[in-house]
């Protein structure tokens, strides 16, 4: 089976939280090998999207992710079962329907999440907690302010405001990035709303929640990643691992 080149990404979070980059090619097709460990199911849905490059997005990710759980579970990539749980994020199979409670004495509750713009993909993934991850390609045309009230707390749009132009758009996109990423780890996803978060201004690499921080969210931390060039990305984790998990091997 051809495997899929994946860059490891650097970070200043726990070291049992590992990131990868996946480079989509867009010049194959679905009917290529490397999509081979994908379920009947996954290649369905690959086919649904109406564009050739967002279906090479889905299936090299998730391609990609089969590689990289079954390097980590010792099984072969066609062979890992996965599943939604009850908010629609992926999991594995055994982990569906499994309440927080029995998540957490799981002996090996690995936990993923994956992100996809452009040409890039991001697959984050932990032993020990959940984590979320997110990359945007940056937009020069779009149109930041129409999405203000979706996307910022009303402190951060009055910052926004006063910075410059030049910085604005890429202000936006690492509010934009760090948001969801924070949001996918809760498990609750972004329905509650990016703008109920503040995280600007930025300061260095590591996330400051500001103002009041919601419930779901204070047992998270993240970190702005080092993305390629016209890129934003961002990884999130829980900041208090699972309870009894013991130190397992590093994901490779």
């Amino acid at each position: 089976m051809q495997r899929f080149s994946l860059v490891p990404v650097s970070h200043d979070g726990p070291s049992d939280v590992q990131v990868w980059r996946v480079d989509i090619a867009f010049d194959t097709t679905l009917e290529s090998p490397a999509f081979s460990a994908l379920a009947s199911d996954e290649h369905a849905r690959a086919r649904v999207f109406r564009r050739p490059e967002d279906a090479l997005r889905f299936a090299t990710v998730r391609a990609a992710l089969r590689q990289l759980l079954a390097d980590a579970l010792g099984i072969e990539p066609k062979a890992v079962q996965l599943a939604s749980d009850a908010m629609g994020r992926p999991c594995l199979a055994a982990m569906a329907g499994m309440p927080d409670c029995a998540r957490e004495l799981e002996p090996n509750p690995l936990d993923f999440n994956v992100s996809h713009s452009g040409a890039r993909g991001l697959i984050a993934l932990s032993r020990r907690r959940r984590v979320g991850v997110d990359i945007e390609r940056y937009d020069a045309q779009l149109d930041w302010r129409a999405l203000t009230s979706m996307t910022l707390s009303e402190s951060e749009a009055v910052w926004l405001e006063q910075r410059d132009a030049g910085e604005c758009l890429y202000c936006f996109y690492d509010a934009w990035v760090a948001k969801e990423a924070l949001l996918k780890t809760t498990g609750v996803g972004v329905v509650r709303g990016l703008q109920r978060l503040t995280v600007l201004p930025r300061e260095g690499s590591r996330v400051t929640l500001r103002a009041e921080v919601p419930d779901e969210a204070r047992n998270l931390s993240a970190s702005w990643l080092a993305a390629p060039v016209g890129y934003a990305a961002c990884v999130a984790w829980e900041t208090s691992p699972v309870p009894h998990a013991p130190e397992r091997r590093a994901l490779s």
